[in-house]
């Protein structure tokens, strides 16, 4: 049986919004993971830019302070091309300690859920790499301990993260 142009065309687009759903997007809670139970490291203050932003004229790039030892602000600049200026977002940051890895627990000013990422800081390159947690991930969690353990049960798992690896490095 051959298909016509349309049927094949039809299947290809079908197939293709397939691969869109599949690819995964950042999980969000209504909880943190916990408070903040890794301190804010003084080494983080500073801006950050994404690696692969490096030579962009106009990158988008964060610059995080730390409020407390266990709370730091992120504010995320992105470049309005449209007005020729960076427009800023604010995120508060908590950092908990699941089973010997470290996540960030970020939520936008005024907001009302999570972003979750497991955090690699590495001092020695003075490097940050993010791995999100993916949406495949369909429980919901009422409480931060609930979540923390579905986590720690989890975090191995192949996809408990997205594809997605962000790195960045320091920015001056």
């Amino acid at each position: 049986m051959k298909l016509s142009f349309l049927s094949r065309v039809f299947v290809s687009l079908s197939l293709v919004g397939i691969l869109v759903l599949l690819a995964g997007c950042p999980y969000s809670s209504s909880v943190p993971i916990d408070d903040g139970s890794v301190k804010v490291q003084t080494s983080l203050v500073g801006k950050w830019i994404s690696s692969s932003d490096r030579d962009s004229e106009n990158p988008t790039y964060f610059e995080i302070t730390r409020d407390d030892n266990t709370h730091a602000t992120a504010l995320k600049y992105e470049f309005s091309s449209s007005d020729s200026i960076y427009e800023s977002t604010t995120y508060h940051l908590t950092f908990s300690d699941v089973n010997g890895d470290v996540f960030m627990n970020a939520i936008e000013d005024g907001g009302s859920s999570y972003s979750l990422y497991k955090f690699v800081y590495d001092d020695k390159a003075d490097e940050i790499s993010t791995y999100e947690v993916t949406d495949y991930i369909k429980e919901t969690f009422n409480t931060s301990a609930e979540l923390k353990s579905f986590i720690a049960a989890n975090k191995e798992m192949s996809f408990f993260f997205t594809n997605t690896v962000d790195t960045y490095v320091r920015f001056n």
